[in-house]
């Protein structure tokens, strides 16, 4: 655990190689365009209710909307929207959709704390190297 650690606390600091970051911001644009489109659907339509409906700190921005919550119900809300329409990415050796999980809480988290692009950007790199990487050891969703 305290190798992981290590590995996942020095990320912050490390450059990412030129094609990662490539692959990177491509997921990061996929995944904003799936929670537009997801914001047209029912079950986006129920997600952008829950965080019109909630008075909490409001710091984080709900992707395609005027609507600011807390860190958290950000990250709820825009999972909720890049997964409405099933055109999130797949990570199919872990079979799971690790945007809408990753994306969501770095832009979240990223706005909340007032980081720079550059560390968004290295977080979610982060989250789909060790989230892939775990849902594989745990054997998948199935």
């Amino acid at each position: 655990m305290a190798t992981l650690s290590l590995y996942m606390s020095d990320a912050a600091r490390r450059d990412l190689p030129a094609d990662a970051l490539e692959k990177t911001k491509q997921h990061l644009l996929d995944t904003l365009a799936a929670m537009v489109s997801g914001g047209e659907l029912p079950p986006g339509q129920v997600a952008l209710k829950f965080a019109r409906a909630h008075d909490a700190e409001k710091t984080s921005t709900i992707v395609g909307t005027n609507i600011l919550c807390s860190a958290i119900d950000a990250a709820l809300v825009n999972g909720m929207l890049a997964h409405s329409d099933e055109t999130d990415d797949s990570h199919a050796p872990s079979h799971s959709h690790p945007g809408c999980a990753v994306v969501p809480a770095a832009l979240a988290a990223g706005e909340h704390f007032g980081v720079s692009g550059v560390r968004v950007l290295r977080a979610v790199a982060l989250g789909y190297d060790i989230g892939t990487r775990v849902t594989m050891t745990l054997g998948g969703f199935r």
